[in-house]
């Protein structure tokens, strides 16, 4: 990412995120002139703007230092709805709607039976009078209290994931939609999508081909997620330094306190060396083809970064803890990182799968950093 690029996106930031972060989480408000403000400024949904994979990884990056619910939102909008229909489909109109904010998307595979196991959603779509008509249930639907179009995965058959086709489907009065109360990353519109014999407005990736869609997606939205950890954690720990480096205690600033110092030089060296796997990973021509490599940063980048914003709410003490500190709310948000786009189990077994069929050597000579 150009210098130039950068400084325009932490300006966008400090500008327009980070006055409204503890209203989107305290009042759960949907910042709905923001993802158009986005939109204008090509936040939204980067690659659709022309930005590879690794710029966009930056953009989450820095907008999740401020917000976790606007990056998640940036997230669903861009990398999961807007990317796979530019990628796959034919609605370039609408495309260009998303990317500017003017519309707004959900990505719909969940279900209430299970989210991992994309083989098993029963969501079913069915030829009539010439279209193709969708009933089912979706959970976990990033946006959906606001969506104005959904990617659905639906069944269209019977051969688990050879039958399964992905679609664009508009809000009415078939959608009916109940919100769902989640810990983090609220304001986002997490709600429970239910299709009620919906007409699609066209198929996405050819009728059976919707695996090869939805996979795309979640690879993109794995990295995404990732660059949104280490964002949440980088902006905890800026805030916890800060913190030590006022804070009196015993006749000293707490940052004088080596055990203090040593947790704070814990978290910089996990961040640096996140941020080196994000850059080396993402870069990479063939990042798109290597479940593994992007199982392994989802799964590393999450964990640990987790870990780092556990450590910046302890040196924060009693306000870590306190509604209205940066890294109590990236204390909550952070923790959908390691479920959200594929559990941290779902992660293992790839890079367990990937291990049997290319051996150890793979990991240890191609995913150096």
């Amino acid at each position: 990412m150009s210098e130039l690029l950068l400084s325009s996106v932490r300006e966008f930031v400090k500008r327009y995120v980070e006055p409204v972060a503890v209203k989107v989480d305290r009042e759960d408000w949907y910042p709905r002139e923001l993802v158009r403000k986005m939109g204008e400024m090509g936040f939204l949904a980067p690659m659709a703007e022309g930005l590879n994979l690794l710029e966009t990884s930056l953009i989450l990056k820095e907008v999740s230092k401020s917000s976790g619910s606007v990056a998640l939102i940036q997230d669903a909008q861009g990398e999961l709805v807007t990317e796979p229909l530019r990628v796959y489909g034919d609605e370039k109109e609408i495309v260009e709607k998303l990317s500017k904010g003017e519309l707004i998307g959900g990505f719909a595979l969940s279900e209430p039976q299970g989210g991992s196991d994309v083989a098993s959603i029963r969501t079913r779509a069915e030829r009539q009078n010439g279209r193709w008509v969708i009933k089912g249930k979706k959970m976990w639907t990033t946006q959906g209290l606001y969506a104005d179009v959904f990617i659905v995965a639906a069944k269209t058959g019977d051969k688990g994931l050879k039958s399964i086709t992905t679609f664009l489907v508009e809000r009415g009065p078939c959608t009916k939609v109940d919100k769902i109360e989640v810990m983090g990353n609220r304001g986002t519109g997490t709600a429970e999508v239910e299709f009620n014999g919906c007409e699609a407005k066209s198929v996405i990736g050819g009728v059976d081909g919707g695996w090869e869609v939805v996979k795309y997606a979640l690879l993109v939205g794995r990295v995404a997620i990732s660059a949104i950890a280490i964002g949440l954690a980088e902006g905890a720990v800026e805030e916890a330094i800060s913190w030590a480096q006022e804070r009196e205690l015993f006749g000293s600033k707490l940052a004088d306190k080596q055990g203090i110092q040593w947790y704070i030089a814990d978290a910089v060296a996990k961040l640096s060396s996140l941020n080196t796997m994000l850059k080396s990973f993402v870069k990479a021509e063939d990042v798109f083809k290597d479940e593994g490599r992007i199982a392994v940063l989802k799964y590393v980048s999450t964990k640990v970064a987790t870990e780092v914003v556990d450590r910046a709410v302890q040196i924060m003490g009693g306000l870590g803890y306190a509604k209205g500190s940066k890294s109590e709310r990236a204390y909550r948000d952070v923790r959908l990182t390691r479920i959200g786009e594929g559990t941290d189990e779902v992660q293992l077994g790839i890079i367990y799968k990937v291990l049997r069929r290319e051996g150890l050597q793979y990991f240890t000579d191609n995913m150096s950093i």
